[in-house]
């Protein structure tokens, strides 16, 4: 099994973003165009014409070290395959990581994380809610909390916008998030046209009569989900629950259709999702074993 590293430069965009969309484990985030929003540095691991790929998304560390982190606003990597996971593939992938990244805290698919000695894997879940049934049976899933405040919301004459611009809801999320750099509040916005561009995805939001943004939201296309990507409430906006008016809409246009809602909770809490009785999946954040007594560098 023939794996060699390539540089971010030199990789054919073509093949890997082919790679990524036909893989059995494909997420948006392995794109190349993704990567590129948000991470500063990566290479990729490649196995023969493209059939495998596995972003390396590195950071310059202290004392001329590298190390590879798990970039923001990006759930979960992989090692990406057209050919159904293996055993023997996880290894191969795992064996040709480069010896300069001595320390690695990364976020991987249960199919991807290591399986041999060295490694630190911590279970995360994420939530999604299939949206093959009726909205009408889809509703009958709901906790009486989130029913109660669905009319709360519908009293408080809300109504649905579209026309909101990725630069707003990059504002709004930065704002309610609080930690965003410069570099990842336009990377987000590069994700949101890049979707646009390729009609993979759409805005949509929550108004009051007052014309003022309650609740935002950007949903992604991918993979037979419709996932989250930056969930915005205004203070005004969680007394009348308008997210959760948001998203109970959505389910409405997108039930009975071959897919899921992809609640993403990285971005926000997962007891949002469990009210809407979405069900949960693991993925792992994944570490080296570091030894006793040593202090890192991150």
């Amino acid at each position: 099994m023939e794996i060699r590293r390539i540089p971010r430069e030199e990789i054919d965009k073509t093949k890997w973003n082919s790679c990524v969309h036909y893989a059995t484990n494909g997420n948006v985030f392995g794109y190349m165009w993704y990567l590129d929003a948000m991470a500063r540095q990566w290479d990729g691991l490649v196995e023969g014409d493209y059939e495998s790929v596995m972003p390396l998304t590195y950071k310059d560390m202290n004392w001329g070290q590298q190390g590879l982190v798990q970039p923001p606003l990006v759930r979960e990597l992989a090692i990406y395959s057209v050919n159904p996971p293996s055993t023997k593939r996880n290894e191969a992938f795992w064996a040709a990581l480069p010896e300069e990244y001595k320390q690695v805290d990364l976020q991987l698919d249960a199919f991807s994380q290591p399986r041999d000695a060295g490694w630190v894997t911590e279970e995360t879940s994420n939530y999604f809610l299939p949206l093959s049934d009726a909205y009408e049976v889809l509703r009958e899933r709901y906790s009486q909390t989130l029913i109660d405040q669905l009319e709360t919301a519908r009293e408080a004459d809300l109504y649905p916008v579209s026309s909101i611009k990725p630069e707003k809801i990059a504002e709004l999320f930065r704002k309610m998030k609080g930690n965003l750099t410069e570099p990842e509040f336009h990377g987000l916005q590069r994700i949101m046209y890049n979707i646009l561009h390729r009609g993979w995805g759409f805005a949509s939001g929550i108004m009051n009569r007052e014309q003022e943004v309650l609740a935002a939201e950007f949903f992604i296309y991918s993979h037979g989900r419709v996932m989250s990507l930056a969930p915005v409430e205004t203070a005004a906006g969680s007394k009348v629950f308008a997210k959760a008016y948001l998203y109970d809409l959505m389910i409405r246009q997108q039930a009975n259709k071959p897919q899921s809602l992809d609640f993403n909770t990285s971005t926000q809490d997962a007891d949002f999702a469990s009210h809407f009785g979405a069900l949960n999946y693991e993925y792992y954040r994944v570490q080296r074993e570091r030894p006793k007594g040593w202090r890192g560098l991150f």
